[in-house]
């Protein structure tokens, strides 16, 4: 909870309305949302979210901070004042510098509040969410379950940090020197590195590249200093550590007995040395290996037999990461499509193959950010449906023509198409559809897969 004045002094900002002594206590950041009594932060991310200040003020907001290098500074000003002449206005020179400086004394302020930072290529969102899951139990749980793993954002969730006994969050990066300064903002007691894959690996050259950024997580780590890295990653189960940090190493071999029943999965594993059965309410045996982390990381907070068990039956999954439902034409509709990399697009095929139905489609765009790989990494794709049994195989996008062409060593080639433009696929895909059918998809976020999935669940 901050003064405004506090705002002001924290950020070299200046109040230019509003009472100095006006107690703030929620912050949002969305460009969509807006939440009335709370302070708007247009913080820069993807696009200047300044442009959406009246929105705020419209809508209730108690007030915002402005940059006064901003293009329509007094013009926004001057409008929000004839909204609500009461309206709390700091005008500072960078909203996401001022942001980070708030983010920084919070932290400081509250340093003895554990936080668990996780990363990794893939999987970052369901680990951080089990491991929430589990901990929430016990104890008063900060998490996400939004995605919001890049600074200016995880700024944001430190300001309410002091009203938590505990955080989990994500960290993501996708060029280099960026994990560094988070880690120094975070200061986390607890790390996890989930693997090593191939996203954004046009940015950071090759997967040893994205190792080396991504092991910065720790460079600012606190004490228990406790390290947690999976050992089924080849690259991670090659780091060595010093003796200051407190190395756990997890795998799925810890797992016993998995199987699948009703979207649901079954395994056994050691908690606390007893061997215990657990329900996790996902699929995919990789989702298990990320159960285990979580469960790793309870029995270092002391989180009972019990209540591990129940958080772990709890968890649910994060919107459009194999998200199943079914439609009023019996198809099962499996959205994946949240992003896409080489090794969540391997999970994801591999587990919809496992769901039973009449046929199935396997529904893929492309992964970006791939650079010089992406060639030969689309190709990996199509290499796959070697051991898998979909029907059809539409693809949309200049790089998914090499899928295409290594999955017809495998497939009916007449039942592989590969689409310039999203419009012709919905078209052909929704002429072909028969009840009981299964449709997958997977692409990265800008492909924009979430149009098809809309389509298909309203039918």
């Amino acid at each position: 909870m901050f003064k405004l004045e506090e705002i002001e002094k924290i950020t070299n900002g200046i109040i230019i309305n509003g009472d100095k002594n006006k107690k703030i206590e929620k912050y949002y950041v969305s460009k969509t949302e807006h939440y009335k009594d709370q302070f708007y932060l247009p913080i820069y991310w993807r696009e200047d979210r300044q442009k959406y200040i009246l929105n705020a003020v419209k809508n209730g907001a108690m007030g915002y901070m402005i940059s006064n290098k901003y293009e329509k500074y007094e013009e926004t000003i001057k409008q929000s004042l004839e909204i609500n002449p009461n309206i709390c206005i700091v005008s500072l020179k960078d909203v996401n510098d001022a942001v980070n400086d708030l983010a920084i004394y919070v932290r400081e302020k509250n340093i003895d509040i554990p936080i668990v930072a996780v990363t990794g290529s893939v999987g970052k969102t369901s680990t951080t969410e089990m491991i929430a899951s589990i901990l929430r139990q016990q104890m008063k749980t900060l998490s996400d379950n939004g995605n919001n793993n890049v600074k200016p954002l995880l700024a944001w969730l430190l300001l309410g940090i002091e009203n938590y006994d505990i955080a989990v969050l994500e960290v993501g990066i996708g060029s280099k020197n960026v994990m560094d300064p988070m880690s120094e903002l975070l200061k986390p007691s607890v790390c996890v590195i989930n693997n090593i894959g191939t996203s954004h690996i046009e940015n950071l050259g090759s997967q040893e590249g994205i190792l080396e950024e991504k092991i910065k997580i720790i460079n600012h780590i606190r004490e228990p200093r406790i390290v947690l890295l999976n050992n089924n990653d080849k690259l991670l189960k090659k780091v060595e550590l010093d003796n200051s940090y407190k190395v756990i190493r997890y795998s799925l071999e810890e797992a016993r007995n998995i199987y699948e029943n009703e979207g649901k999965i079954h395994f056994e594993t050691n908690v606390y040395g007893k061997n215990t059965k657990l329900i996790l309410n996902a699929y995919g045996e990789h989702n298990v290996s990320n159960a285990i982390c979580a469960i790793r990381i309870a029995e270092t907070y002391n989180i009972t037999i019990d209540n591990i068990v129940k958080g772990i039956s709890e968890y649910k999954s994060v919107g459009r990461r194999f998200e199943v439902k079914i439609n009023n034409n019996k198809n099962i509709i499996i959205d994946d499509a949240y992003n896409a990399s080489l090794d969540s697009m391997k999970a994801g095929l591999i587990e919809a193959n496992k769901i039973k139905a009449k046929r199935k489609f396997a529904v893929l765009g492309e992964m970006l950010e791939l650079g010089k790989y992406s060639q030969e990494l689309h190709t990996k794709v199509g290499q796959l449906f070697k051991d898998l049994h979909f029907d059809f195989l539409y693809t949309q996008g200049e790089n998914t023509k090499y899928i295409c062409k290594e999955a017809s060593k495998f497939m009916k080639k007449e039942n592989i198409k590969n689409y310039d433009n999203q419009e012709s696929l919905i078209k052909d895909l929704l002429e072909n559809l028969q009840e009981g059918d299964l449709v997958y998809l997977k692409a990265s976020k800008k492909m924009e897969f979430v149009n098809i999935a809309n389509k298909l669940n309203s039918m």
